[in-house]
């Protein structure tokens, strides 16, 4: 017998009733959520939801080193504290950054400054070379080097240190296209104005790859960074899946699409210790809720450079993943209303600016255009 089965099921109707009769000179319109990519009707079943793919488990739990001081022991002791994942943030390779690391268990994912030299790129990618058992990604973005020289012709900013990173690279492990859309570089305040511009980027970056003869690699990984709204952090990672899935069925890519995720840092900014370890659980469970394979942590996150706090941080997704029942491959969301109306209108809404921007010429020609932020706005 059900829990609920002594209960009388209640319709919609009753429950507007209700609601009104228990609120004073209330319309049902007050009570709509009223969001950038449209209202949100919290009594309203969904008739349609986002067409989704199987959902993933999220199987990795980072953190980025952006500073190279003392980086191997900073490295241990993450890795003592329980990550499975280590990011090395526009670091040059030297023999002892890996020193006692055992990378042949651990993901490695190295990112490579934009204006990194042939010789920083060989020296990665010799050591990814040197072991074919190695896991991880060597990334480069190009969004940064085309916002660093808003004045030239795309066509004509030199390509060479990106098209070396993927040629010099022979394990297959690490090749990926990278997506990120930088909050310091372009800081429009909505959500589907971020997953718009994530699904032009990758359209124009595959677009780049083929008119410039580099290998399309078989994964795809893309950077969403969260804020402290719960739902939206789930319907945004829903979004994004979606979108990103309908940009390579038109370019007829076959890739395994991998969405890391991390705390906005924005919305920490002036605010105490606890309140960054509630975001951290907050972003961490919809993380694991909306489907992403990563969640990054990083020294940014935190006021303290005290290895304790670090520990703490580092256990908020290590104890989720391991005592609760989050971490699943089932959808857990479906049929939850609120979210499917949210992630559908924010894809809708995503798609919609993703066409004005192509049939202006796409991102990277818009990217100073008074244009690209008059589209965002609509």
């Amino acid at each position: 017998m059900s829990l609920w089965s002594e209960f009388n099921a209640s319709s919609q109707d009753q429950w507007i009733k209700k609601v009104l009769d228990d609120s004073s000179n209330k319309t049902i319109q007050d009570f709509h959520w009223k969001t950038e990519y449209g209202n949100i009707d919290s009594f309203k079943k969904s008739i349609y939801a986002l067409k989704s793919c199987k959902k993933d488990k999220l199987s990795e739990i980072g953190w980025n080193f952006e500073d190279e001081n003392i980086i191997n022991s900073q490295i241990l002791n993450r890795l003592d504290d329980g990550i499975n994942s280590i990011y090395i943030d526009g670091i040059n390779y030297t023999d002892s950054i890996f020193k006692n690391v055992m990378n042949d268990i651990i993901n490695t994912h190295i990112m490579l400054s934009h204006n990194a030299s042939k010789d920083d790129i060989s020296s990665w990618t010799d050591w990814i070379n040197s072991n074919s058992n190695l896991k991880g990604s060597i990334r480069m973005s190009l969004l940064t080097k085309f916002i660093k020289a808003p004045n030239e012709d795309n066509n004509s900013i030199d390509l060479k240190a990106y098209q070396h990173h993927f040629q010099s690279n022979i394990n297959p492990n690490f090749k990926c296209i990278y997506i990120e859309i930088p909050r310091r570089h372009l800081s429009f305040k909505n959500h589907s104005s971020e997953i718009a511009l994530t699904g032009s980027y990758l359209n124009e970056i595959i677009e780049i790859h083929k008119k410039n003869n580099i290998e399309i690699p078989k994964k795809i990984i893309l950077k969403s960074f969260l804020d402290n709204s719960f739902l939206e952090n789930i319907s945004k990672l829903k979004a994004i899946k979606s979108i990103i899935n309908q940009v390579l069925k038109i370019q007829s890519i076959k890739a395994n699409v991998i969405i890391e995720t991390s705390v906005n840092t924005q919305i920490l900014k002036d605010q105490s210790e606890d309140f960054r370890i509630l975001s951290i659980t907050s972003t961490a469970m919809s993380s694991f809720i909306g489907g992403a394979n990563s969640f990054v942590l990083s020294d940014s996150l935190l006021h303290s450079k005290e290895n304790y706090w670090k520990k703490i941080a580092a256990n908020i997704p290590i104890i989720l993943n391991e005592e609760s029942q989050i971490n699943i491959a089932n959808d857990i969301t479906e049929g939850a209303h609120i979210i499917e109306q949210i992630s559908l209108k924010m894809a809708d809404k995503a798609w919609r600016i993703i066409k004005k921007i192509e049939g202006n010429g796409g991102l990277l020609k818009n990217l100073t255009n008074s244009n690209l932020r008059k589209f965002i706005k609509n």
